[in-house]
């Protein structure tokens, strides 16, 4: 039980954080799956955010959590690697079903790796051997070596047997993916549909565009920071952040602001109006946020809208009530199947038209 106390805090973090990461390392995943496949259905996603799930599981309850005290772990506890394949014969002689059910466990862990790479990745038995032997040899090396030296001693067991018994875990997966395929067939993705976003693929393109723009708008205000600490106080040895630019319904609008403003405009605005209505995000999944073919005023109005509808939500901040009117926003969407925009006048020649939208 003392050997327990020792990562039981860093465990409880570790298991509260797991499905939120995991969740959003989906994103990009299910975004790859949009760009591929140009469609994705439920299943895919859910089986999507299973594999990043398990991945991290994976890595996290092998390597992390680790003993909170270094100093006094490593003290107590010095773990030997254990290097003969056989000794799981003495450990059941000597501890019974308890050490049956550790080898059945390493055996259950790496059941869904094997699974993953014949059903998901499709990769040939020839592939998955090594790659599951790999897998469980890199999580024992690490353990052995203390996370390459960043934790000072070895804190979990280096196991030769858990090697065999992990890659035979991998080995049956593989082998239940392949009974699946069977009894489920893939199914094969028809490439040439013409993309209908649902909710799901307007959300990962939302997501993939805001990215763009953090990532554009975080370097330039640290960079006119720093040219700020230089130039204006003259002195970069103190972190200090430019003075608010100016006021929004009596809230402070920061240098920051203005950077994402700026993104903003050029990859939702600029960047669509000159790609036929394709943000990077829209490009990436195949979508165009042009309901139907516009032009002239009724084109600057639509590009208008969306522009004032996305700044609302972003900057959520700084407007009262945006959190009222990105609720609203989406019963709207739920009702209608469609943004406030894309209620728009467009040109009369097009009114029969169905393209995708963002």
């Amino acid at each position: 039980m003392g050997y327990i106390l020792y990562f039981s805090r860093p465990f409880m973090l570790a298991v509260a954080l797991w499905p939120f990461v995991s969740a959003v390392l989906t994103v990009p995943v299910l975004a790859l799956l949009y760009h591929r496949y140009n469609r994705i259905r439920f299943s895919q996603a859910l089986v999507a955010y299973g594999t990043v799930l398990y991945a991290i599981g994976l890595l996290c309850f092998t390597l992390y959590p680790m003993p909170e005290d270094p100093v006094a772990y490593c003290a107590a506890h010095h773990l030997a690697p254990q290097l003969n394949p056989l000794q799981f014969v003495g450990d059941i002689r000597t501890d019974g079903l308890a050490a049956i059910m550790q080898l059945a466990l390493n055996v259950v862990f790496f059941l869904p790796l094997g699974f993953i790479m014949g059903r998901v990745f499709r990769w040939p038995l020839a592939a998955a051997i090594p790659v599951g032997f790999a897998t469980s040899l890199m999580i024992e090396t690490l353990q052995l070596t203390g996370f390459l030296g960043f934790y000072p001693c070895s804190y979990r067991l280096f196991d030769v047997d858990d090697l065999i018994t992990n890659t035979l875990g991998a080995v049956l997966g593989y082998a239940a993916a392949k009974l699946f395929d069977r009894l489920v067939p893939p199914r094969a993705n028809d490439l040439t549909t013409v993309t209908q976003p649902g909710f799901l693929r307007r959300c990962i393109t939302y997501a993939i565009d805001l990215t763009v723009v953090t990532a554009v708008a975080m370097p330039t205000t640290m960079l006119a920071t720093v040219l700020y600490d230089m130039f204006v106080v003259r002195d970069i040895a103190i972190w200090q952040s430019i003075p608010a630019v100016g006021h929004v319904f009596g809230n402070d609008v920061t240098f920051s602001d203005i950077a994402t403003l700026g993104a903003l405009l050029v990859f939702e605005l600029l960047v669509p109006w000159m790609r036929g209505g394709r943000t990077l995000g829209g490009g990436f999944t195949h979508m165009t946020c042009e309901t139907r073919p516009r032009s002239g005023w009724r084109r600057m109005l639509f590009y208008a809208a969306r522009t004032a509808v996305f700044a609302i939500v972003v900057f959520a901040r700084l407007i009262p009530l945006s959190g009222l009117f990105t609720f609203v926003l989406l019963i709207f969407y739920w009702v209608k199947k469609q943004m406030p925009y894309d209620l728009l006048p467009a040109d009369v020649q097009s009114s029969t038209s169905n393209m995708a939208t963002i």
